[in-house]
């Protein structure tokens, strides 16, 4: 993200937009860019919008009056309020203990929760991270199909010219194209797994939620979000494998022809 004071002029997004742009453009001179075009344009996303949902969920709201508050300062409160109740003497023998097992268990659930709101919010860091990369790719298989489009655009005045040229042209749009394909394939995995861990998250909120109107014990183990495969793990880089190199993208071909003095 590029910005100048709190004013944000470029970030991630723009480059997803922009690259679908120039192969857009691309594909209205040379029609073998058009399903680059397409892959280029359904990869479009926010990967700061990610950064800043990650922090949401692991409750880093700074100085926001409206942040939610923390599942583990809700969790000290509790076990204020029991500590309470037991030390003014209101609660005795059979029922007290049978208070102390059921805010045991509803604090047992209420950490698993936040476990898990933390493990989405570092497996969105790692989405965030690879979609920005993916987003400086999608800019330079934009480009790429751009200067392609042009030389065989320029080609098309030479017969002779554009019969070398376009071959060339279409081959190596396709080598972007099956690039781009690989890289919206990764996205489209980040997304699965992401997706997956809302739904771990989903499955222990209900499981708070029940806990309590009744207080009654439920009986559920916290999705293994590390076993599973589907939180960030720095050491093994992050969510999904490496996008590709765009260094490793094809060069686009010179037309001249080879000559030396």
């Amino acid at each position: 993200m590029v910005s100048i004071g709190n004013v944000e002029i470029w970030n991630a997004q723009n480059n997803f937009i922009t690259g679908a742009g120039l192969a857009g453009t691309a594909s209205l001179l040379e029609p073998a860019a058009r399903p680059l075009a397409a892959v280029l344009l359904a990869m479009v996303a926010d990967p700061d919008a990610m950064a800043r949902g990650a922090r949401e969920w692991r409750n880093e709201g700074g100085d926001d009056a409206n942040a939610s508050p923390d599942i583990g300062q809700l969790r000290t409160d509790l076990r204020g309020q029991i500590t309470a109740l037991e030390s003014n003497g209101h609660l005795k023998g059979q029922m007290l203990a049978t208070m102390k097992q059921k805010f045991a268990e509803l604090d047992t659930q209420l950490d698993s929760l936040d476990r898990g709101m933390k493990g989405v919010g570092d497996s969105l860091d790692s989405a965030a991270q690879i979609y920005t990369a993916a987003s400086y790719i999608s800019l330079s298989l934009g480009g790429a199909a751009m200067t392609l489009a042009y030389a065989g655009a320029a080609a098309k005045g030479n017969p002779m010219t554009l019969a070398v040229v376009e071959p060339m042209v279409v081959a190596v749009i396709a080598s972007l194209s099956r690039i781009a394909e690989r890289v919206f394939a990764i996205l489209g995995r980040v997304s699965f797994k992401v997706a997956a861990i809302f739904m771990g998250v989903s499955y222990l909120t209900a499981g708070v939620q029940q806990k309590f109107p009744g207080m009654q014990a439920i009986t559920m183990e916290a999705p293994d979000f590390a076993k599973a495969k589907v939180a960030f793990d720095p050491s093994t880089g992050g969510l999904a494998e490496p996008l590709p190199d765009p260094d490793d993208m094809p060069k686009t071909p010179s037309f001249m022809p080879p000559f030396s003095l």
